[in-house]
């Protein structure tokens, strides 16, 4: 199985985002490791090149991505154990679900997340 890409998008300007940044760096040491992901944390507006017309609806968003196929895409509360249970779940479904999955998240807008990283 592809690992995934694990990013969250948030905004230097943003208080909750930089309070935020200590508990995204600590999940990677919580989860499995037998889960391979890669984890990077996006400006938006450092790379509003790379996002082109994509608007976060809120801070922070969680988006996770497997290959080409963006898994999830949405903002989520700065909750250490409900990011672990999305990511978990996840890191774990397989190629069919993961293909509903990406049709289901597809009309999120963001771009292709490997250009952002």
């Amino acid at each position: 199985m592809k690992p995934l890409l694990v990013a969250c998008l948030c905004a230097q300007w943003c208080g909750i985002c930089r309070d935020w940044r200590a508990g995204f760096d600590a999940l990677a040491a919580q989860l499995p490791p037998d889960l391979a992901v890669r984890w990077a944390w996006i400006d938006v507006e450092d790379r509003a090149d790379a996002l082109g017309d994509y608007e976060p609806p809120n801070f922070p968003v969680l988006a996770v991505q497997r290959g080409g196929d963006l898994l999830y895409c949405a903002p989520l509360p700065q909750q250490p154990a409900l990011w672990l249970r999305v990511l978990t779940e996840l890191a774990r479904t397989d190629e069919a679900q993961a293909m509903r999955l990406a049709r289901h998240t597809a009309d999120a807008g963001l771009p292709d997340l490997r250009r952002l990283t």
